[in-house]
């Protein structure tokens, strides 16, 4: 979209400077290279696990008033283990999501690895 608005500014002669902002998660997925750390690809694929993560990230997604952050958390599930990583905009999404996702069927306990993302505090 920026492309386009940057294009069309152009081809009207107009002076438009647009600054273009990178997704930079390196230092997140760092955590992720470690030989035991938990990750997507290590979670089992059970059926009832790949329903139950569903109905987490449903309850999440739903949610009024989280940001876009909060809504794309990691969710981590294994046998009732929940697991949620990345960066949510404060304390109080952190502690929503984590509620969220503690009282969804199933859930024997949750690991809250949610970070506050930078700029943000």
């Amino acid at each position: 979209m920026k492309r386009l608005a940057l294009i069309v500014a152009c081809m009207s002669g107009l002076n438009v400077s647009v600054q273009a902002q990178e997704a930079n998660n390196t230092a997140e997925n760092k955590e992720s290279a470690r030989p035991n750390a938990i990750t997507a690809e290590k979670q089992p694929n059970k059926k009832h696990d790949v329903r139950a993560l569903a109905r987490i990230r449903r309850n999440i997604v739903r949610e009024k008033g989280l940001s876009m952050d909060a809504k794309n958390v990691k969710i981590l599930y294994s046998d009732g283990a929940v697991t949620l990583k990345g960066p949510v905009d404060s304390n109080a999404e952190r502690a929503r999501v984590e509620d969220i996702a503690r009282n969804c069927g199933g859930v024997t306990s949750v690991q809250n690895l949610m970070t506050i993302a930078p700029g943000k505090q």
